[in-house]
């Protein structure tokens, strides 16, 4: 591919420049553009003679005057003023006011459907997911990176008319259990219900494919948590995304269990009411070896079981695709997870061209998996 058209969308973009302990520091927005920089250098360090380029268009949105004022001058004092109206666009407007224009701009750029759009809203009701959910279905490869205070949401819900009101403004009044708010404000884990009510509905209301939703907690006195929630409806986006978390662990955090799980709270599986232990959100466990290892295990239990329930078998795709929403592990980690069940010939995987996988680390998207009627009666060492 000689050349990628991208678009970039701030949906908040601020005054491009913050001050933090180390003094001055550059915001989204410079981020952006010298990250877009730096991806050509790289694509071209060792090509001589045809250049790759990122033909990219930066839309930058602040509704508030001064801070926009000041973005526009910051983005004139680095030198990128020659670009206002052809490669960057300034928007003085809140996002959803000019969020049509944005797709519709994207949707001229020919062959450009591919769009990141960061929506780092500053609590919960910023972004109605309506919203989010004309964006992934108006641009093919859209992708959304969406930030949600979900600790300032629960701290104020109430059962109220207010409530009502902003959870349907933002689409989600509809995902949450009304009729047993009380109850669930009566039991000790009540958050972790409706968290998990929360997270199914925005997964839900966007109608994207695939989602990630993990937590960060900035440092500080008492800070308050939110989901960096990751949307898309390509499978490998969700796989890089995933594979970020795992390289950076120690910024974000996972709630949910290692291997499987499921969002969107069940009273059949209410640890308060079954008596046993149930899914549930937890404190945030840092992407480490240890959770790299307890999600290995268990999806080395749980996915041959999986494959199983297709006796001609399972293509390696439709199984990560079939999952991508219930496990923190990326396809890197799926395939290490398989391994003893080759190795025990629990399973077999017969290669897209023919022959046989020895290794789960070699398993090709396309590659076919196959529960054995044979199982090794020796465990590999």
């Amino acid at each position: 591919m000689p050349q990628l058209k991208l678009t970039l969308v701030d949906g908040f973009a601020g005054g491009g420049s913050f001050i933090d302990e180390c003094g001055e520091t550059f915001g989204s927005p410079l981020l952006l553009l010298q990250t877009v920089k730096e991806a050509i250098v790289h694509l071209n360090v060792t090509r001589t003679k045809t250049q790759r380029n990122v033909d990219t268009r930066f839309h930058f949105v602040e509704i508030n005057p001064s801070n926009f004022e000041y973005l526009r001058h910051l983005l004139k004092s680095e030198g990128y003023s020659s670009q206002f109206g052809e490669k960057i666009f300034l928007h003085q407007k809140a996002f959803e006011e000019v969020c049509k224009d944005i797709v519709t701009h994207t949707r001229g750029h020919k062959g450009g459907e591919r769009a990141l759009f960061l929506l780092d809203q500053y609590a919960y009701d910023d972004i109605s997911f309506p919203t989010v959910r004309y964006i992934m279905s108006s641009l093919k490869g859209a992708e959304v990176i969406l930030t949600f205070n979900v600790d300032s949401l629960l701290t104020f819900l109430t059962d109220s008319k207010e409530f009502h009101q902003i959870t349907e403004r933002i689409g989600l009044r509809e995902h949450i259990d009304w009729d047993g708010y009380k109850a669930l404000k009566a039991q000790t884990r009540w958050r972790e219900m409706i968290q998990r009510q929360i997270a199914y509905g925005i997964w839900r209301a966007t109608g994207a494919k695939f989602m990630t939703l993990f937590f960060v907690t900035p440092q500080g006195h008492r800070p308050w948590s939110y989901w960096l929630v990751h949307l898309s409806n390509v499978y490998k986006a969700n796989d890089v995304m995933k594979g970020v978390h795992w390289q950076h662990g120690n910024s974000f955090g996972h709630s949910l269990e290692p291997g499987l799980f499921q969002i969107g709270y069940q009273a059949n599986q209410d640890e308060g009411v079954t008596g046993q232990m149930g899914l549930s959100f937890q404190e945030p466990a840092a992407f480490d070896d240890l959770l790299k290892d307890a999600s290995i295990k268990r999806l080395g239990e749980l996915l041959p079981e999986m494959i199983k329930e297709h006796p001609e078998g399972i293509s390696f795709m439709t199984l990560l695709e079939s999952i991508a929403n219930r496990t923190n592990a990326n396809s890197q980690l799926i395939r290490q997870s398989l391994d003893i069940a080759l190795q025990t010939r629990d399973i077999r995987v017969e290669k897209s061209g023919g022959g046989q996988r020895t290794k789960g680390s070699a398993i090709g998207a396309s590659d076919i998996l196959i529960p054995s009627n044979q199982r090794s009666l020796f465990l590999p060492f």
